[in-house]
């Protein structure tokens, strides 16, 4: 039995249940639990319940009051889940907040991502302003800092932490260099085979080869074969185990 597809245009609801596509371009919501091969929200679009579906796509919008499962999760616009995520493949540039724990194979993000949880993945890349109150935990990290960030504990075996590069953005280009304050990350812990900490202000840091670059401020560092310090920047312990 072939599976419907519904498109709401304007106002409107749609029963929970299982659906080939669903597409909300004005606003609407579904009324209870949904399965979809693909669920688009380019409007205003609610799920009152949980959501799983194989390719969501939010270019407006957003709210799930329950667990998110996708294959592939691609936001432009705004989404708040209001439980746990769960995606083989999420790329975010508008904003997403997430108040569960996030699990996903890839996950990129380059807008304001804020997880009220872990985020767990294989690699992650994030820029833009990042709240994590948990660990966030990867094979691979890459930050790119253009904001005040935060992130509670960073776990992985290769951490890459960089400001912002100069000259990329339009305010650079016009000279306004004294508009942009430089991103900043705060965190409890950090801890990797690899780590690469710009920016940064951590309680403590450990791995096997390690490299504080530019404007860190570190308690204490314990490191197993190498450590650098760049000048700018201040360690007030150094352990080597």
């Amino acid at each position: 039995m072939e599976k419907r597809s519904v498109s709401i245009a304007g106002a409107g609801k749609v029963a929970g249940g299982e659906y080939h596509t669903v597409k909300i371009s004005g606003s609407g919501r579904v009324e209870g639990d949904l399965v979809a091969e693909e669920l688009r929200i380019a409007g205003a679009g609610k799920v009152e319940g949980a959501a799983k579906v194989k390719e969501l796509v939010v270019s407006g919008t957003a709210r799930f009051e329950g667990p998110v499962e996708a294959d592939a999760l691609q936001i432009a616009g705004a989404c708040k889940i209001e439980a746990e995520l769960s995606a083989k493949e999420a790329r975010v540039a508008g904003a997403l907040k997430v108040e569960g724990g996030v699990k996903a194979h890839y996950f990129k993000a380059s807008g304001g991502l804020k997880v009220e949880g872990n985020l767990e993945a294989d690699l992650v890349s994030l820029a833009g302003k990042v709240t994590i109150t948990g660990l966030l935990a990867a094979d691979r990290v890459e930050m790119r800092l253009e904001d005040a960030s935060f992130v509670q504990e960073i776990g992985g075996e290769r951490i890459e932490i960089r400001r912002r590069a100069r000259g990329k953005g339009l305010l650079e280009e016009l000279g306004l260099h004294f508009f942009r304050r430089p991103g900043t990350l705060q965190a409890t812990s950090i801890e990797g085979d690899e780590v690469y900490l710009e920016g940064t202000q951590a309680k403590l840091v450990r791995g096997k080869e390690v490299h504080i670059g530019p404007g860190c401020r570190i308690e204490r560092v314990e490191y197993e074969e190498s450590l650098r310090v760049h000048p700018e920047s201040r360690v007030k312990e150094e352990v080597r185990g």
